[in-house]
């Protein structure tokens, strides 16, 4: 039975009128990944995870892609209550540019019993963010001997780095009784990874360094260019308890903190921004993201004697990210400190500041089924509301982050720039706290309307406090032509909000115009601010979109199944981040040379299709082979820019920098005590748009095919497994010196874009103990 895109209580996965992925505790351990977001990038084609780096905070909280959209347009809910967005805003050139996602790895795999991710557009049904579709994480639930475990795992890189190792379990015990018969019930899940760096560099020597031009014998500069180093924290408690045969308190409480440390660019021991007082061989700036994200729920469900079922709940989310800046210094201050006390002084380590999400969400949901005279079977009569209030907040970091004297010059005239190098701290300028609230309430109708045709009729009505009131509507069919063919379509329309993070996002960087003297500013400016409305801001609204699907389902024998949904969804008034706009100083905008912001900017159309085959053997004495085959064809058009400052870089990152195509081969094969995994997943190729309009800076990535193995041997409580993600050993095509936007010239030899990495091989092993 699912959950997901249905408030009927009796759906399977073949009956569901909307497309549905369901992914068991099995499929996720199969993957060999340790945490969620890269498992659902290998088992779902649909879903695409880049691992990009040398991009800030991106680095730490990375940004997932259903159906090529933007990560804002996926709807993510535990237990089928609505789960917090992150708090970082993906601003560089990589996948999810501008968007501010759910953090997929706050959410501990060692809690999740199964997952159900409903591909199709359900806004009328959930709300805002559920344009390209719904991930849903249903919890382990439950306690007793036999569904406790424990695991240890390890692995590595072949390169030699990426070293991983950590222990993960789930523990359950019921409450108020003995097993079987008590009321209540407890279950603690826990996950501790400690995961190192890799390198994919160009030049990856560091005695390079010692060179004065810090350069190789090719010429490229010494950098550190991949996985940052994490260690990962998370405990996961799930209750419940019943108080009669007709009502349940239940609940949730998820803790995570992630400590995270990835790279900036080297700075040469000559370089302007070094002083070799401090750093006589140059310096690798760090950025160290303390990732705190919480979330609590507690609900309490039941049914009345004429058969309506309600459920109240509250929900809190949390996520806060802190910047800290390591092994680097503001230059500014050093020479600012020496022409003032003849002693130069600055920091290694700074506070840069932090943000801070904070959603609350409470909902009340009741249906009933009922028979109407004038027709044949039982309708599913749902509705409910929610009220959502979101809070985001802009921390300033310590003074000596964002210190910088305009008055403190190079030999060349210019100043010495300001900040904490690779990530200047957020000054109290920028700072502040923002909030609004939402109302919303919704209606539900599903039924079986003959033996053959199903139906389903959905609408919601939302109301923002800053962004004004939506309306949205789903209409869904599934008929049943032979005993095993069925077809099923919908047809919806949809919104996102804009998040609160997008609309009060703000980094500026003051600097000295080297002509004139006089003091400017460049960056990312909130929406509000007078200097974005002088360049032509305006307060965002939601996202519109239409969701169009046609599918088959194919069912010949109760060992063979298939699934071919087609669709499309277009999206207007598409929220993006522009490009960086060159201003001429007026009186209206300050010394301003340079904004981003938020807009409303673009019309596009996604069209595509997800097909999915599987196949199960009883071969008797030689055990039980199960086979599949799902693939996912996903192209996204720009109809209309309706904001000039949206150039060709970012809008590649809209149409052409997912894969078109992902193909996954998959097979269990399970004989006595063993089961034997493969995957075998073909990457299709992605292209980096450059600034040049003839194309002469694009460049294309070849498709790729990487095969996942692992073997697993039961011996009573305890399961032994080794595996290997790439096998083969595959890497992205390598950048081209043309490509200005990845950076070849400065030797980051691999794209960030590249939808499954650039790592290499990873090997390793587990071992899990059941009691």
């Amino acid at each position: 039975m699912v959950v997901t895109g249905t408030r009927a209580t009796n759906r399977t996965v073949a009956e569901s009128i909307s497309p549905i992925d369901v992914l068991t505790k099995a499929d996720l351990a199969n993957s060999g990944a340790s945490d969620l977001a890269t498992a659902l990038s290998t088992l779902l084609p649909s879903l695409d995870f880049p691992r990009p780096a040398i991009s800030d905070g991106s680095d730490a909280v990375r940004a997932a892609s259903l159906r090529g959209l933007s990560p804002d347009d996926v709807l993510v809910l535990v237990d089928g209550k609505r789960y917090h967005t992150s708090s970082m805003v993906n601003y560089l050139t990589t996948v999810g540019r501008g968007s501010a996602p759910v953090d997929f790895n706050s959410i501990p795999l060692s809690a999740i019993d199964h997952i159900e991710v409903l591909r199709d557009g359900a806004a009328a049904q959930y709300g805002s963010d559920a344009i390209a579709g719904v991930v849903n994480v249903i919890l382990k639930h439950g306690g007793g001997a036999g569904t406790n475990e424990i695991t240890v795992n390890g692995g590595g890189m072949s390169k030699g780095d990426g070293a991983e190792n950590g222990v993960s379990g789930s523990f359950g015990v019921p409450l108020g009784g003995p097993e079987g018969s008590a009321p209540g019930w407890a279950r603690l899940s826990w996950n501790y990874q400690n995961t190192m760096n890799t390198n994919r560099a160009e030049n990856t020597d560091k005695a390079s360094n010692l060179t004065p031009s810090n350069l190789n014998a090719q010429g490229i500069p010494y950098e550190r260019y991949g996985d940052p180093a994490v260690k990962t924290y998370q405990a996961l408690l799930a209750f419940g308890w019943d108080f009669s045969p007709n009502v349940e308190l239940y609940g949730n409480a998820n803790l995570s903190r992630r400590d995270v440390t990835s790279n900036g660019y080297y700075r040469a021991g000559g370089n302007y921004r070094n002083t070799t007082a401090i750093y006589p061989n140059g310096f690798l700036p760090q950025i160290v993201n303390h990732v705190d994200d919480g979330s609590l729920v507690l609900g309490v469900k039941g049914h009345t004697d004429s058969g309506w079922h309600w459920d109240a709940s509250a929900d809190l989310g949390v996520n806060h990210m802190v910047f800290d800046i390591a092994n680097t210094l503001n230059i500014n201050q050093y020479y600012t400190t020496l022409a003032e006390t003849g002693v130069g002084y600055s920091p290694t380590y700074f506070n840069a500041g932090a943000f801070k999400t904070q959603q609350s969400v409470a909902n009340i949901d009741l249906s009933k089924e009922y028979t109407p005279s004038f027709l044949p079977n039982p309708v599913t009569l749902a509705f409910g509301g929610e009220y959502r209030k979101d809070q985001y907040s802009v921390e300033a970091g310590d003074p000596n982050s964002y210190f910088f004297n305009p008055n403190t010059l190079q030999p060349s005239g210019s100043p010495y720039p300001g900040g904490s190098q690779v990530y200047p701290g957020a000054a109290p300028a920028v700072a502040g706290n923002f909030s609004r609230h939402s109302e919303a309430a919704y209606v539900d109708l599903e039924t079986d309307l003959t033996s053959k045709l199903s139906a389903g009729v959905a609408a919601r009505y939302e109301d923002y406090s800053d962004a004004g009131s939506t309306r949205s509507g789903k209409v869904s069919l599934r008929y049943q032509l032979t005993d095993t063919f069925a077809l099923r379509t919908t047809a919806s329309n949809g919104f996102r909000a804009p998040s609160l993070a997008q609309d009060n996002y703000e980094s500026v960087v003051t600097s000295t115009n080297p002509t004139t003297g006089a003091l400017q500013q460049s960056g990312t400016f909130r929406t509000s601010s007078p200097t974005a409305i002088a360049l032509g801001a305006k307060p965002l609204t939601p996202e519109k979109s239409t969701n169009y699907g046609l599918g088959g389902v194919w069912q010949p024998t109760s060992d063979f199944s298939a699934t071919l949904d087609l669709y499309q969804i277009r999206i207007w008034d598409q929220i993006l981040y522009s490009d960086t706009l060159d201003v001429t100083p007026t009186p209206a905008n300050g010394e301003v040379s340079g904004a981003q912001f938020f807009v409303n900017g673009a019309t596009t159309r996604t069209r595509g299709a997800d097909l999915i085959l599987n196949q199960r053997f009883d071969l008797d004495a030689a055990g039980k082979l199960n086979l599949g085959l799902s693939g996912n064809y996903n192209k996204t058009d720009i109809l209309e820019v309706s904001n000039p400052n949206f150039g060709r870089v970012s809008q590649g990152i809209l149409t052409v920098a997912t894969p078109r195509t992902k193909y996954v081969v998959y097979g269990d094969w399970l004989v006595q005590n063993f089961d034997l995994h493969a995957n075998l997943t073909r990457y299709g190729s992605i292209v980096r748009l450059g600034t040049e309009e003839d194309g002469s800076g694009d460049q294309q990535f070849a498709a790729r095919w990487l095969l996942d193995l692992a073997a697993s041997y039961k011996l009573d409580a305890w399961t032994f497994t080794v595996g290997a993600d790439n096998l083969t050993n595959q890497y992205p095509t390598k950048t081209a010196l043309n490509n200005a936007v990845d950076d070849r010239a400065d030797g980051l030899q691999y794209s960030p874009l590249s939808p499954f990495g650039f790592n290499g091989r990873y090997v390793y092993g587990k071992v899990a103990f059941t009691f």
